[in-house]
């Protein structure tokens, strides 16, 4: 008698986990088919109101709560979103065509909350893209006319030469005198692993429209953006290469990439001005 029972229970809590198993199974497989149909409506950046009717189809016929369907919303839109700022650069294209897709994918800014700061980032990177540079204060008295483009905690580092040792630093290296757009993309060394070299201070980097200044505990480094013949990019760093004197300086940063693309940025057009000057001046 208890064993018959048993094993009706058992029977009883086994289909119990099946139906579960197949309802679980049978919503992933209702959400699957529901991303790659709005994936398909939105491949040419234009959604119709014939696919705005299918994809309503879709999520009738497989009973999509709007819970289900904001997450693959969100799930398409961040990959997006990665895909955009892989590169450490939004060009305008770019910018526009995620203000489309959100708008398409009906997200709030609450639904986009938990990505707050990689928008602020990407909004800053696309002014950049601009020549829109963000005007803050800066820690550090600055001569009449200079305004401060960028502040960021940082370690200043020597580089440990070794001779006979070929150098095993990678980095995205851009010519402060060519036009090449910013870009991260490209093999980058980590500069605070690297034996190679050594953080000797620790202060802020300060990035105006005329210099980059390093003002440590115990050093102080101002790089003139006339003088700055290239910015090299590491994974947590930048390097700036002056000609005259002859300096290498290696900074290991937060936020490498947005603080090389305002500095690059900032020295370029510093450069373009007084290129301006002298032309007229002759």
């Amino acid at each position: 008698m208890f064993s018959f029972l048993w094993l009706t229970l058992d029977l009883a809590a086994a289909a119990a986990v099946s139906g579960l198993t197949f309802l679980r199974y049978r919503r992933l497989h209702g959400r699957r088919l529901y991303k790659e149909s709005l994936e398909r409506a939105l491949a040419d950046g234009i959604l119709t109101e014939d696919e705005a009717r299918e994809l309503k189809s879709v999520r009738e016929q497989r009973d999509l709560t709007e819970a289900e369907v904001r997450m693959v919303a969100l799930s398409l839109y961040r990959r997006a979103l990665r895909d955009a700022v892989a590169d450490s650069r939004i060009t305008a294209e770019e910018s526009d065509e995620l203000a489309v897709l959100r708008t398409h994918l009906g997200l709030s800014d609450r639904d986009l909350r938990a990505d707050a700061s990689q928008l602020r980032r990407i909004c800053l990177l696309s002014e950049i893209e601009r020549q829109h540079l963000p005007l803050i204060d800066s820690p550090v008295a600055l001569a009449n006319g200079e305004q401060c483009h960028w502040v960021v905690q940082a370690r200043l580092a020597d580089r440990l030469v070794t001779p006979g040792r070929r150098t095993e630093l990678r980095s995205v290296s851009f010519d402060l005198a060519a036009n090449e757009p910013f870009s991260a993309e490209g093999e980058r060394s980590d500069l605070t692993s690297s034996d190679q070299v050594l953080p000797t201070d620790l202060g802020v980097v300060v990035v105006t429209n005329r210099r980059t200044l390093f003002r440590g505990a115990r050093r102080t480094v101002v790089v003139p953006h006339m003088k700055l013949g290239r910015l090299e990019l590491y994974k947590d760093g930048i390097a700036l290469q002056q000609s005259d004197p002859a300096q290498h300086n290696y900074l290991i940063v937060d936020d490498p990439e947005l603080t090389a693309a305002v500095l690059l940025c900032a020295a370029r057009i510093r450069r373009g001005e007084l290129s301006g000057l002298t032309t007229r001046s002759a």
